[in-house]
């Protein structure tokens, strides 16, 4: 196995550029869809002096003052950031900026897929290969020559400094082990109860959101919230287990190429799922995840997929 190839030689290993900037293309994606549907939601005036949000990080954070022009100064900095991760332009600075501003976001709104995307931005910032390939520099070449032939030529290209991208390897084995760990342990999670009343209570408040996040089909609500909520729970208790069993497997299924096929498929139907719960919010998350998928391929192999040749 690749990974196991390149810890014994020091995070030498041969291997082609395409998967850890595919992965790049994924993380500004997913960055530009959260801050776009966070601006959405007013997310420029988070910090007026007269918002909730600004009490409370000035009430829990009164060492780090962060003023409603610093806020802006920094909001504007983490779109430059993502555009230019996406285009390819400084990308290590790129990610420093994004890995920084989800950093600062944790302060004031603390969310697991904030600290994972901010981790996976900071660990890019240590690959020396993101300008190799997919970047501004490719569309360029291919306005004069085929563009089959520019990626084939970037594929072809031969980086030995794996470090960045088993970082990002063991970054998402740990966050589905310790997610499993911490779902197993949960009597609340274990018996359904958690996403009983989780779905339930999104559900009951949904007209009185300002801002939608979930639409559940009507059968779906019938089923699994409209119910007692000891029925609920029940009927939830299946797939409260199918998590944690699905969240244990994945890092040892994604890491055995045998198994690799079946754990990708089971691992983006279960993000699915998690999205299908609460759809706006998780699908930075989950795409950021189900592309991280990409960093378990050998790299050694990926200047010889089919669409590259």
């Amino acid at each position: 196995m690749w990974w196991a190839e390149a810890l014994a030689n020091g995070f030498r290993y041969p291997a082609s550029p395409l998967p850890i900037c595919l992965f790049r293309l994924v993380i500004a994606v997913a960055a530009l869809y959260k801050f776009g549907y966070e601006h959405h939601r007013g997310a420029w005036r988070w910090f007026q002096p007269e918002s909730y949000v600004y009490y409370r990080y000035r009430h829990e954070h009164p060492r780090f003052p962060v003023g409603p022009t610093g806020y802006r100064v920094l909001y504007v900095a983490k779109w430059a950031g993502a555009a230019a991760l996406l285009v390819g332009v400084l990308p290590q600075l790129a990610a420093l900026v994004l890995a920084a501003w989800f950093l600062f976001e944790l302060r004031y709104d603390r969310k697991f897929h904030t600290a994972y995307l901010g981790l996976c931005a900071l660990f890019l910032a240590a690959s020396p290969a993101l300008t190799d390939a997919l970047t501004w520099r490719t569309v360029v070449d291919a306005r004069s020559s085929d563009l089959s032939a520019v990626l084939r030529a970037e594929a072809a290209r031969v980086v030995d400094d794996v470090f960045a991208q088993l970082l990002l390897v063991l970054l998402t084995v740990q966050m589905y082990l310790s997610s499993a760990y911490r779902k197993l342990r949960s009597p609340q999670f274990m018996s359904g109860a958690a996403l009983y009343t989780f779905t339930a209570s999104l559900h009951a408040e949904r007209y009185a959101q300002r801002f939608r996040d979930t639409w559940y089909p009507r059968a779906l609500a019938r089923r699994l919230i409209d119910v007692p909520p000891l029925v609920g729970q029940r009927r939830w208790r299946p797939a409260a287990i199918a998590t944690v069993v699905l969240e244990a497997a994945l890092p040892v299924a994604l890491l055995v190429p045998v198994t690799f096929p079946v754990a990708v498929v089971c691992g983006a139907l279960m993000h699915v799922a998690f999205t299908a719960v609460l759809p706006i919010r998780l699908i930075p998350f989950s795409f950021a995840t189900v592309g991280s998928y990409l960093l378990f391929i050998d790299p050694a192999t990926s200047a010889n997929w089919s669409i590259f040749r």
